[in-house]
């Protein structure tokens, strides 16, 4: 299912930069709009309830006009200001209605025109011309001259800067949450998952889509939560291991310890035994002395492989030649003991690199187990052959096999059943396995329908083996 969802994760998206980039622009763009919408809503404000200014264009000029020149009807100029001049055919001023703010008495034809068009007038003044006749059909030109007032401009400007600032906050207000949501949502993930880290509780992954940048931080965060959840699930799994191994270690030492201790009373007590009596309890006492020696010895062994700082004498050895040679130095004792040997080692060396004290310990034990806990007539199978670049070692019998419930358990310490293989310690295969391990091999129980129990060891060649020292290192 974890797989299913995270198929479904969109791929990752550009990088933060183009995100900024991105927002830069919004932003300008909400800046442009903002002030299109200030200007037109200043520009609407002041039309309607401000700046009360006539709209010339429909102004009739004939309705206005009078002669004599003082009847000129003036309601207009009450209403929005400004005033009035008859200008006759030379350019001349000769009438002025209401209060004039200029200086100007007479027009030659181009500067009038140019007063009138708005875009080569650069007066503060507003004009507006009606044609006229004069009492003896002259053409005369009434104009109406309005000043623009230094209060309407700021009052326009200060509208404009009024709605240009509430607009403004307003669109990035929203523009704001809009953008601070796409960010949110990785970084209360990435602090609800810290969180949970200092809790100790490595099981927390972030998933979410964002940014190129917290694509990263999601990926090295999960990453870095599977190595805790790893190490924690390992240190408590050692932790759990820890106390098994003492559990099993102090019974192991106190069954020995009590009989020990139980027979040495007895002969510290019974002072007129007969001297078989005697010799049976000492050979008892011998016997589990002898064992906790062992056991502490295993125990040794065991913690040395455990040493990071331990360096195998390595030495290339033909490992078919050498394997034969152990099936040989066994092979009294597996007559002596009713065994048959099925042995199929080629004459091709096998050239490996090994440590040869270490290996003997391996290829003993798992041929004492054999011999020991296997009835006689039971057949040893050994072989030897490459396999790629390694040399495969098997090694088994068609004895009374491992039983069920200890084979995936067979190389952890204290492991013990009550047949098939096992040593009287419970850490000969465990030893075994650090041994394969520290010459990077593998050892595994194989199942096999013609031998019950089957052991299988691999391990790099010469060249395989040089390879693999130089990768490390």
């Amino acid at each position: 299912m974890k797989k299913d969802k995270k198929d479904k994760r969109p791929a990752v998206k550009r990088p933060l930069r183009q995100l900024f980039f991105r927002n830069y622009m919004a932003i300008s763009g909400l800046m442009l709009v903002t002030i299109a919408l200030s200007l037109f809503g200043m520009d609407l404000l002041m039309n309607r309830y401000v700046d009360r200014t006539a709209d010339l264009n429909e102004v009739n000029g004939a309705e206005m006009y009078r002669y004599p020149f003082d009847n000129i009807d003036g309601r207009l100029l009450d209403q929005y200001g400004g005033w009035l001049e008859i200008v006759d055919e030379a350019g001349s001023v000769i009438y002025v209605k209401g209060s004039k703010e200029d200086d100007i008495v007479q027009y030659s034809g181009a500067q009038l025109y140019a007063k009138l068009d708005i875009l080569r007038n650069d007066d503060s003044i507003h004009y507006h011309a009606y044609p006229v006749e004069g009492p003896r059909g002259e053409a005369y030109v009434m104009l109406w001259k309005i000043p623009e007032r230094l209060e309407m401009v700021s009052t326009a400007f200060g509208l404009f800067a009024a709605l240009f600032a509430v607009l403004l906050f307003v669109a990035l207000y929203v523009y704001a949450r809009y953008s601070v949501r796409q960010i949110k949502k990785p970084l209360q993930q990435i602090v609800d998952g810290i969180k949970e880290m200092e809790h100790l509780n490595y099981k927390k992954r972030l998933d979410f889509s964002a940014e190129q940048e917290f694509a990263e931080i999601r990926e090295a965060f999960n990453k870095m939560a599977e190595r805790l959840q790893s190490t924690s699930a390992e240190k408590e799994a050692a932790e759990h291991h820890k106390r098994n191994m003492l559990l099993h270690l102090s019974h192991d030492l106190k069954t020995p310890i009590t009989s020990i201790l139980g027979y040495s009373q007895l002969l510290l007590e019974t002072k007129e035994a007969d001297e078989g009596l005697r010799r049976k309890y000492v050979q008892y006492m011998y016997d589990k002395s002898a064992y906790m020696s062992h056991l502490i010895q295993d125990l040794f062994e065991l913690a040395k492989l455990d040493d990071p700082q331990l360096k195998l004498n390595r030495e290339t050895v033909n490992m078919a030649e050498w394997f034969r040679h152990m099936l040989a130095e066994c092979y009294p004792e597996l007559e002596a003991k009713g065994f048959q040997l099925e042995a199929h080692i080629p004459e091709e060396p096998l050239p490996v690199r090994l440590d040869k004290r270490h290996m003997n310990r391996v290829a003993a034990n798992l041929i004492g187990n054999a011999l020991k806990y296997n009835p006689p007539g039971t057949t040893l199978y050994a072989s030897c052959e490459r396999r790629g670049g390694y040399a495969v070692l098997v090694l088994g019998d068609d004895g009374t096999g491992v039983p069920e419930q200890i084979r995936d358990h067979i190389f952890d310490e204290f492991v013990r059943g009550h047949s098939g293989v096992k040593d009287n310690t419970g850490l000969g295969l465990a030893i075994c396995k650090k041994i394969i391990t520290l010459h990077q091999g593998t050892i595994e129980l194989l199942e096999d329908p013609s031998y019950s129990t089957l052991f299988r060891i691999s391990l790099p060649c010469e060249h395989e083996a040089a390879r693999g020292a130089s990768r490390r290192t």
